[in-house]
């Protein structure tokens, strides 16, 4: 009888649901987007009322276009937004809305809330995160501060994993070792919860979920009223996942000291495999439990990454959209080929990133996305070049604090919908200067939630097994007669940030 593992990436923008045989081959999948509201500039939330029902509807959706037996599924795995606050009341619902990871409500009043109580170095060195808008922690006391009444009223205070693990059917509130470490609330050397850093906030650890550290662990099993909603079978094994970044990495197969991924999604980031607890001098890099792995990953990251390619998209490009209706061609590959009529360094034109504030190499919630150079001879097509160029040249900087900090990277598996794009996957092997390796299945979030839940179940033995299902196909090796031309792209991209830093910014 064949089996079947389904993975559901709940992402910020939409999710994804996919289902693959013990071997990582994909047998079907769906993918439901969702709005986020912005009832604020800088603040980014959601509703239940919006993801719940995409989940359900992805999951039925993947399974039929599957044309699997439903029966012949032996386990689910979620893969879950991080650094998301949930506030919830005693009978396990939102007060308020979700409070979105790139959310920058913090900055200011709710970091430096933290800052008065404890010192920077000092929570970067007992948490691994630094202090910044992305983490939980700010935006924490922010709430604590401006939100008394649903503070009081506050029960549990919830991550994404734990509280979509109970609405499937969890018997409790569980989260993964690498989802808490979102949170910039963890001990991360001890993997635990620190109480440190819950007693600045007043929060009691009976208010937080159980930081589950085993890859897999089934919490509970799919119930009759999940199941008429979701299409998974009564009775499938609720399995613990992990953060969606963390997903991704072991997806792409990213189990060991040295190993590389890059994600370019919704979020983009650079996740490098250490086998020590590493910090940044300059306090830019993120250290995280590397979920079941019995490792860490060391990253920065970007808030926006592809969003931005998505916002340019979504912003300029109307025609593209209709001419992609009326053809059946994606819009993407509409701009991609634009793109490619425009020389390197985009006629003179630089896009920052930093459309929600700038994290990573360069921590500023007060930066902002920005073009810079244009002419009367600039084209549609140079904008687009310069946001495709902006995004690889944040993460440029993030790859540049990692081998900065002594972490030596060589192949980077690359992991998120960039890796659809040749023009895309050859620009950032030239920029970064590293060979970017595509993965053979490029839903590597989902494939590694299912692949959790794999391990949970007995499919595999470990972590280490299980990943090697993660194969690539192709390998961007980078061309050197391009450097030259991107490195003064670059520095012109720095030198921008530079003149803006504390001045516009």
């Amino acid at each position: 009888m064949a089996k079947y593992l389904v993975g559901l990436d709940g992402g910020t923008t939409g999710c994804k649901t996919c289902i693959f045989d013990l071997e990582g081959k994909l047998i079907g999948s769906d993918y439901r987007e969702y709005p986020c509201y912005y009832p604020h500039p800088g603040w980014v939330e959601q509703i239940k009322e919006d993801l719940l029902p995409a989940f359900y509807d992805s999951i039925k959706a993947a399974i039929n276009n599957s044309g699997i037996d439903p029966a012949d599924i032996i386990g689910f795995g979620f893969s879950s937004q991080g650094s998301v606050i949930g506030l919830l009341d005693e009978d396990g619902e939102l007060i308020r809305p979700w409070v979105g990871w790139q959310d920058l409500r913090s900055e200011g009043e709710g970091v430096q809330y933290l800052l008065d109580r404890k010192d920077r170095s000092e929570i970067y060195k007992l948490t691994g995160d630094p202090v910044g808008t992305t983490f939980s922690n700010g935006k924490l006391a922010w709430l604590k501060l401006h939100e008394p009444e649903n503070w009081e009223k506050t029960a549990m205070f919830s991550t994404m994993q734990d509280y979509f693990l109970k609405k499937f059917g969890a018997d409790g509130y569980y989260t993964d070792y690498s989802s808490a470490s979102r949170e910039g609330m963890m001990d991360i050397d001890n993997n635990c919860w620190s109480k440190e850093m819950h007693d600045i906030l007043g929060i009691p650890l009976s208010k937080r979920a159980e930081i589950v550290h085993e890859p897999g662990k089934i919490v509970g099993y799919i119930g009759e009223e999940v199941s008429a909603l979701s299409g998974l079978p009564v009775g499938t094994p609720i399995c613990m996942g992990a953060h969606d970044q963390n997903c991704c990495t072991f997806g792409a197969g990213a189990v060991d000291d040295g190993q590389a991924v890059l994600v370019m999604g919704t979020f983009g980031s650079c996740f490098v495999v250490s086998d020590k607890s590493i910090r940044d001098p300059k306090e830019r890099l993120v250290v995280k439990g590397n979920h079941g792995c019995g490792n860490y990953t060391i990253e920065a990251f970007s808030n926006t990454a592809a969003s931005s390619y998505r916002w340019y998209r979504d912003t300029f490009c109307d025609y593209e959209k209709l001419k992609g209706e009326e053809t059946g061609k994606d819009p993407y590959d509409l701009i991609n080929e634009q793109i490619e009529t425009s020389p390197i360094g985009a006629n003179g034109v630089t896009f920052l990133s930093f459309l929600q504030g700038a994290a990573g190499a360069r921590i500023n919630g007060n930066a902002r996305g920005t073009f810079v150079g244009m002419t009367l001879g600039t084209r549609k097509a140079d904008m687009a070049r310069a946001v495709m160029e902006g995004i690889c040249y944040e993460m440029y900087d993030i790859i540049r604090a990692e081998e900065d900090s002594g972490i030596k990277i060589d192949k980077i598996r690359l992991a998120g919908g960039a890796a659809k794009s040749p023009l895309w996957c050859q620009m950032m092997a030239d920029i970064f200067k590293h060979p970017i390796q595509i993965l053979e299945n490029g839903e590597a979030g989902c494939l590694g939630a299912a692949l959790y839940a794999g391990v949970g179940v007995g499919a595999y033995k470990d972590c280490h097994e299980a990943a090697k299902v993660a194969r690539t196909t192709k390998e961007y090796t980078p061309n050197p007669d391009n450097f030259e031309a991107y490195d003064a792209a670059y520095k012109r991209f720095c030198d921008v940030y530079d003149a803006l830093d504390g001045k516009i910014f």
